[in-house]
């Protein structure tokens, strides 16, 4: 999604409205949807939070996961959890290019996203793709 066409506006505005729908639902913090380079996609997040160096930061801890993952009887990374005071950081690997950022606290229902995450991936690449 380099170049910025309509066909390109029409799958952001429908992965904005996915990422969305899981914000609401699990009572999110924040979400976003990242290049594995830690270009951003999609971001639903508070003001507070510098979104560019927010997903840049998240793509480095992918990426030393992973090769983690491979020093390690080359196991694939599934999810990175971090928990910091009263949020948590949830990373998830969608594919080789892209990855879904879950930003929760205490009051999140988190639950109810992990039940559907399959399904909530696979619709987000089905509109990137």
């Amino acid at each position: 999604m380099s170049k910025m066409n309509h066909s390109n506006l029409q799958k952001l505005d429908q992965l904005t409205l996915i990422l969305d729908e899981m914000r609401q639902i699990g009572k999110l913090e924040g979400i976003l949807l990242t290049y594995h380079d830690g270009g951003i996609i999609v971001e639903n997040i508070s003001k507070d939070i510098n979104g560019k160096k927010f997903a840049s930061m998240c793509a480095s801890v992918l990426e030393s996961a992973e090769e983690l993952g491979r020093t390690i009887d080359d196991r694939n990374i599934k999810k990175i959890v971090t928990e910091i005071d009263k949020k948590s950081i949830l990373i998830f690997k969608c594919d080789d290019k892209t990855f879904l950022t879950l930003i929760i606290n205490d009051e999140s229902k988190i639950g109810l996203i992990l039940d559907q995450l399959e399904t909530y991936i696979q619709r987000i690449l089905d509109e990137f793709y």
